[in-house]
């Protein structure tokens, strides 16, 4: 795409460094999507160094690069194509971006989310409830990328170019507010940098990603960078864990707070209270009490969790001057997105178990996602999920204790194995879980004999995968839905009952 003031390399880089002014067609930090034209940005990555991928970038047209120091450059070949270093270039990548796709962020309402659960949730029902209320919103997260319909992407909080790029897609469409799902990831690697935001959102802070982060230390203080170190018109903090709480403190209670039942707010900014909820089969009667008024409301999510996520969605869009009572009414229509409880089509028949499928790959997500089921459904609980190799081995444990204690039926098989042995992956669970647990090594095949062997009667979670149409084994990325699966599952039970 192309900027609406044209600049070439020279003013592109301006204070930078100094360059020619060389005519350009695009920027990218990703040799993969280098065209004819393109300026290519290198630098230091986990593994490589972006100039690694030098001769593929000259060979898809790029007409200059831009490297980030140090680099030994003696071990290149006459390079037919400028080669300009730069120190500490990832520092000035969100810099170049807004120049390039002309500022996106500054005209627009970029509300971002981050925590470890909830994220794509929060996004998405913003998406829909602006929506409903006749607002445009962008979407960029987990699921993908878009409007109403979303195109599937990579990483949940994209490069820091096309964050930039997909801003400046949403800027020229006319549409004014985008919601963004932050990873920790994300924020460590600056892939936010030089982002506008109008709103920043806590949504909880449990174990996750400790493999990158080292610590839960660590990762908590990546997390509280998105509202110390970055200004926002809006903050919204979950008060419900002990991590909300201290952040509100850190900010000094600049924000608005989410909290339940009667406790008296703590200081003069906005709020939210949940003051009560009733579950019934597929959702919950809530009723709150806030800066912009009091009402109930009936939401039509499963789980204690999605009560918590209405309310940010609710005080944020209360925050940006929408009429109260319409916004509650929009929430009474709102769908979760894919993969999160998500009821399979199939299992509405009276005489088939009821199976969801759900993204929840954490020790608390999982816990969360059994107790919302034994809330909402007084029958028997199947739980069939794994843990992702190559990641934090701590968790698996975990997550083993946690389906003995909450499901009646607990089925351990794959999930993501990548380099890992999907037998010692489920051999650190079971650590955890009983000697009951069914151990079954193919996905596929694990669903299934859940689907087969529970009551038409019972319920039956497969956790860890949500809405990914894929499985990652050694190097292999193989077509696989949980949802796809558990359909066809369902299908053939089916067709042997009304044989």
């Amino acid at each position: 795409m192309l900027p609406k003031v044209k600049i070439n390399l020279s003013e592109l880089l301006s204070g930078i460094a100094i360059a020619p002014p060389i005519p350009m067609t695009g920027i990218s930090d990703d040799s993969r999507n280098i065209k004819k034209g393109n300026i290519f940005f290198a630098c230091h990555g986990e593994t490589y160094h972006g100039l690694n991928f030098l001769e593929s970038v000259i060979k898809n047209g790029a007409i200059a690069v831009i490297y980030e120091k140090p680099y030994d450059l003696s071990q290149l070949k006459n390079c037919a194509i400028p080669l300009i270093g730069v120190e500490n270039l990832s520092e000035y990548m969100g810099e170049i971006a807004n120049r390039w796709y002309d500022f996106p962020s500054s005209v627009l309402e970029v509300i971002g989310i981050t925590g470890t659960n909830g994220k794509t949730t929060v996004a998405w029902l913003i998406q829909q409830c602006l929506s409903l209320l006749g607002n445009k919103c962008g979407y960029i997260g987990t699921l993908g990328v878009g409007v109403k319909n979303i195109d599937k992407g990579g990483l949940t909080t994209p490069s820091c170019f096309e964050l930039h790029k997909q801003l400046s897609i949403f800027k020229e469409m006319g549409i004014k507010y985008v919601a963004v799902e932050v990873s920790s990831h994300a924020i460590e690697q600056d892939r936010i940098a030089g982002l506008s935001f109008g709103a920043t959102i806590f949504t909880n802070l449990s174990r996750d990603h400790l493999d990158y982060h080292g610590s839960f230390e660590a990762y908590s203080k990546i997390k509280a960078k998105l509202f110390i170190d970055i200004d926002s018109k809006i903050k919204i903090i979950n008060c419900h864990d002990d991590f909300g709480r201290t952040l509100l403190k850190k900010i000094n209670n600049k924000a608005i707070s989410i909290i339940k039942g009667q406790t008296s707010v703590i200081h003069d900014e906005a709020y939210l209270s949940i003051l009560s909820s009733k579950a019934n089969e597929f959702g919950h009667t809530v009723y709150i009490k806030s800066t912009w008024g009091e009402k109930d409301f009936i939401l039509p999510l499963m789980g204690e969790f999605n009560i918590e996520n209405a309310a940010q969605v609710i005080a944020l869009i209360s925050a940006y001057e929408f009429d109260f009572k319409k916004i509650l009414l929009a929430m009474e229509k709102i769908s979760p997105p894919q993969g999160r409880m998500e009821l399979i089509d199939a299992s509405m028949n009276q005489n088939l178990p009821s199976v969801f499928v759900d993204f929840a790959h954490t020790p608390v997500a999982l816990k969360a996602a059994l107790l919302a089921l034994r809330l909402h459904c007084k029958r028997k609980i199947w739980c069939v999920f794994g843990c992702g190799g190559d990641r934090d081995k701590g968790k698996r444990k975990l997550m083993g204790l946690i389906a003995k204690d909450y499901a009646d039926y607990v089925v351990v098989t794959s999930d993501n194995p990548r380099n890992e042995s999907p037998e010692n992956i489920i051999s650190e669970i079971l650590l955890g879980s009983s000697d009951a647990a069914h151990t079954i090594i193919d996905r596929s095949t694990a669903i299934n004999f859940a689907i087969k062997s529970a009551s038409n009667q019972d319920v039956i979670l497969i956790a860890g995968k949500g809405h990914e149409d894929y499985q990652l084994i050694e190097n292999k990325k193989i077509n696989f839905s949980d949802n796809l699966v558990s359909q066809k599952a369902l299908e053939l039970r089916l067709k042997e009952i009304n044989k």
